[in-house]
């Protein structure tokens, strides 16, 4: 397996946040969940799902709670 990718569910006004943090600007990462039903009701304009390499998802869980 050369390739794997994981798709997590982040609140559209965090996805800056989501890359600032896998791009080692900020020290810590966003609330993120697996799936959208699990998400939490939105009233500024919901989720987004994000596919992430599995190393970028890797970092991503070992440095957040998910949710």
């Amino acid at each position: 397996m050369n390739c794997m990718y994981v798709n997590v569910w982040i609140h559209n006004m965090q996805v800056d946040e989501l890359f600032d943090f896998l791009n080692e600007r900020i020290k810590s990462a966003p609330k993120y969940w697996h799936n959208h039903v699990d998400t939490p009701f939105s009233i500024s304009g919901g989720y987004v799902m994000i596919s992430l390499p599995y190393d970028s998802y890797s970092n991503l869980r070992s440095h957040s709670v998910i949710e």
